[in-house]
């Protein structure tokens, strides 16, 4: 049998595992729930990440995502401050996809270096994957198989898009099982479970935060921990936006990339982001009204169409829409789509 027809098998014999159901836990009282007491995860890093859970970093193209994410797990694995939160020393596995090994090797050595920390024995475990990518599910169960019983505080999967296999990042289903896949890993393991996603092709200045990563809006949604870098209008600083669920918010923040590190940047503001062309990005009422030109759409319709034609984010739709609202062009049909009764351009 062919290698290619082993691996066929392999993915319907996954398929079909996943398929049937896993035993579920029983529904509880809550009076008995709320009774005894339920002990929260171990934080990963203290304010951002615990262990057991998801966490995304999210930028464009030369922001430095794997040098920060090589900083994160050498970081943990040392007990040192990461763009300065405190983390738990844990061990630590850096799953790497990419980069070859003898670069990789000189990048850990470089931020170690940097740190002014030393790797002991036991600390951090690399996993240099470079020509073995392949379909997620192909490869996490064999990653869960490896990590189990070791005791890890963090694994870091390093690009994610090489576990994408078949899976179109478009397509929120796809994605959904790309990211249930990482969801097991974490709780087969119990550590967090971290990764970097790119940003839609761009200027990022004028979408919300967790709209920036491309492809599905299940990245920005699933994960626990989300933090986006998005470039700033100072040279090679970026702002860093916090989207969490299991803790308290973190205001925006600056990081300024200092080879080999990215550093807090305190000094400088986080809303002043890198505008294309130079000049702010506004998104007007007219803006969403050339999008219902000559149609007739729902409000998730009309949102669904205009965030990909204008990168507008959900809010700030919201808000334009209702700003429009008392216009008198822009009329509701009794089945809830909405038109502009006279197709010639409004003024604004």
């Amino acid at each position: 049998m062919s290698t290619l027809a082993i691996e066929l098998a392999e993915v319907e014999e996954i398929r079909e595992q996943e398929s049937t159901p896993a035993a579920l836990p029983p529904i509880v009282d809550a009076a008995g729930f709320l009774a005894e007491p339920v002990a929260t995860p171990t934080e990963c890093v203290a304010g951002l990440l615990h262990q057991g859970s998801k966490l995304v970093l999210g930028g464009g193209s030369k922001t430095f995502k794997t040098w920060t994410l090589a900083d994160l797990a050498i970081s943990v694995a040392t007990g040192q401050p990461w763009l300065g939160f405190n983390t738990n020393q844990g061990k630590v596995l850096f799953v790497n996809f990419e980069i070859q090994a003898g670069f990789f090797q000189k990048r850990i050595a470089a931020v170690a270096r940097e740190k002014q920390v030393e790797l002991l024995p036991g600390q951090m475990e690399l996993w240099n994957l470079r020509g073995y990518a392949a379909g997620y599910e192909i490869l996490v169960p064999q990653i869960v198989e490896r990590v189990k019983d070791n005791a890890y505080s963090l694994i870091i999967l390093d690009p994610i898009y090489k576990l994408y296999g078949t899976a179109n990042e478009n397509a929120a289903n796809e994605v959904a099982q790309l990211l249930n896949a990482i969801e097991s890993l974490a709780v087969a393991s119990n550590a967090a479970v971290a990764f970097g996603a790119h940003y839609s092709k761009g200027n990022q200045a004028g979408k919300e935060a967790i709209d920036r990563i491309s492809g599905s809006g299940v990245f920005a949604r699933d994960p626990d921990s989300i933090l986006s870098f998005t470039k700033h209008e100072s040279e090679d600083a970026f702002t860093v936006e916090a989207t969490l669920r299991n803790f308290t918010p973190v205001e925006p923040f600056v990081v300024q990339w200092e080879y080999p590190l990215m550093r807090r940047a305190d000094h400088l503001d986080p809303s002043k982001l890198k505008q294309a062309g130079g000049r702010p990005k506004r998104f007007t009422v007219e803006t969403i009204l050339d999008v219902l030109r000559v149609k007739e759409l729902t409000t998730t319709e009309w949102f669904n169409l205009a965030s990909p034609e204008t990168g507008i984010g959900k809010s700030t739709f919201y808000d334009l829409l209702e700003e429009a609202k008392p216009l008198p062009n822009l009329r509701k049909t009794s089945t809830g789509k909405w038109f502009l009764h006279e197709k010639q351009r409004l003024d604004f």
